[in-house]
């Protein structure tokens, strides 16, 4: 693995600012995330009944109110950004959580993120890691979906494409990095990215 970078190395400059938590962007990326609510729905279900039909019924309850399973598909949120984390470290950077609030006398949560001070990532780098939750929590639900109660596939499905339509900042990042030269610099913040390029 190549060592992590964290200064910007001579030659670089700043090439475009994404600024995510935007209201305008936000505003859209919620828009935009409606799109993908299909697509993962579609695979969700598709995959449910190839699962149920190959390996026959699963049948059984879990005595657990419906209520809290379906609040419990919301872990999927800070779930998706520990997989953040887990590919920040990779590259070689300390990844922080945290969490953007409503101003108010109510503190509400509306962005979760993981970021990483100070780094730097190549490009290839940062594709991944803004990836990483959409594939790895789609895979995960789908071999949930296949060993667990038939009772409970609808609630990993929903989870699944909670997480797929919840991750299309991360989608729209990567389209816009994917623009830039291979030996681009991105750095990841709380509000958005930094493009380097020479």
């Amino acid at each position: 693995m190549a060592p992590a970078i964290t200064s910007l190395p001579d030659g670089y400059r700043e090439t475009q600012y994404l600024h995510l938590t935007s209201m305008e962007n936000l505003t859209r990326l919620n828009l935009y995330s409606l799109f993908l609510v299909v697509p993962f729905l579609l695979l969700m279900v598709a995959w449910t009944a190839f699962a149920q039909a190959s390996r026959g019924a699963n049948p059984g309850e879990l005595n657990v109110p419906s209520l809290l399973l379906w609040a419990a598909t919301l872990l999927v949120l800070p779930l998706h950004e520990l997989v953040h984390g887990l590919a920040i470290a990779w590259t070689g950077h300390r990844p922080r959580y945290g969490a953007k609030y409503l101003e108010g006398s109510i503190k509400l949560p509306y962005v979760l993120y993981a970021t990483a001070d100070g780094a730097l990532f190549r490009r290839y780098e940062f594709i991944v890691i803004a990836l990483a939750p959409a594939i790895v929590l789609t895979l995960v639900g789908m071999g949930l979906v296949w060993v667990t109660l038939d009772s409970l596939a609808s609630y990993i499905a929903v989870a699944v494409v909670l997480n797929g339509a919840g991750a299309i900042g991360d989608f729209w990042m990567t389209a816009v990095v994917l623009r830039y030269p291979k030996d681009a610099l991105v750095r990841d913040e709380e509000d958005g990215i930094r493009i380097f390029t020479r």
